[in-house]
């Protein structure tokens, strides 16, 4: 298994990433929620911007569970307008935006497909979601078999809140150092890549999960640009997901994520 041989050119640099994704909202009149923002917020919250920032826990308690991350700087942790652990459309009031912002979210989300059909809940009608996603073919998920709509389905109808033992095992088990630069390059060997945990301590984490409710963070989907789009339109025709594909951008060289731009039918 190898990865793609690109032409190589400089891979977008912070602001450049950031113009890329918000190309595609007004964030100078329009009403935004961007989710899971951390330290890097998109849309950085100045004078005059209507920007709101939504969260599993208050900006506190943030700080203090990133405190020992060197990857996060906490005081550009922004105050969190909205705490909840599982989004749901009346977590926002009454509140109605004209566009979301969510980067590198929906993999974590245990229903994806429940989360953006509460998102589109508090759209405006013809508001957007604009999300960055990990393409797995360059990043630690590289190894991992890429995620059906059967399988999204179903953690919909189960009403699936927390990974599944499965999800939880194949994360942790699978997950592998893979250079991303180097996968671009296609000097990737996979049956040489180093595994980040023991499949005993996967299995430890996944049976926790099974036996005692426990919750243990983890992409629970994994995806190509291409794989994410056609489950996108699948779940369209099968009327799950009430909302067009606005625009699209697959991963640039050198980065490990795509773009994908929902558009709300005002019908979900």
């Amino acid at each position: 298994m190898s990865c793609s041989r690109p032409s190589p050119v400089p891979p977008p640099t912070a602001e450049e990433r950031r113009a890329r994704l918000l190309r595609h909202v007004d964030i100078a009149d329009g009403c935004g929620l961007e989710i899971g923002p951390l330290d890097k917020a998109l849309v950085e919250r100045v004078a005059g911007r209507r920007i709101h920032y939504c969260d599993y826990a208050t900006r506190e308690v943030l700080r203090q569970n990133s405190s020992a991350d060197p990857a996060v700087d906490i005081d550009r942790i922004p105050e969190i307008d909205f705490v909840t652990a599982q989004l749901r459309a009346e977590s926002f009031g009454d509140m109605r935006f004209d566009y979301v912002i969510a980067s590198h979210v929906i993999e974590h989300v245990p229903d994806m497909l429940g989360w953006l059909r509460e998102l589109l809940r508090v759209l405006k009608p013809g508001g957007r979601i604009v999300l960055a996603v990990p393409d797995r073919r360059y990043t630690f998920d590289l190894i991992r078999p890429e995620t059906t709509l059967g399988q999204v389905l179903e953690a919909h109808l189960l009403g699936r809140s927390r990974p599944s033992f499965g999800q939880v095992y194949d994360g942790f088990s699978m997950a592998v150092k893979a250079d991303t630069i180097a996968c671009w390059k296609g000097e990737i060997n996979t049956a040489l890549l180093e595994r980040y945990y023991t499949r005993d301590f996967a299995l430890t984490l996944a049976l926790d999960t099974h036996e005692r409710d426990g919750h243990h963070d983890c992409h629970c989907w994994v995806f190509t640009y291409e794989s994410f789009l056609g489950i996108i339109d699948e779940a369209k025709t099968l009327g799950y997901l009430a909302a067009r594909v606005a625009a699209s951008e697959p991963p640039a060289f050198g980065t490990n994520e795509f773009h994908v731009v929902l558009e709300s039918s005002g019908t979900d």
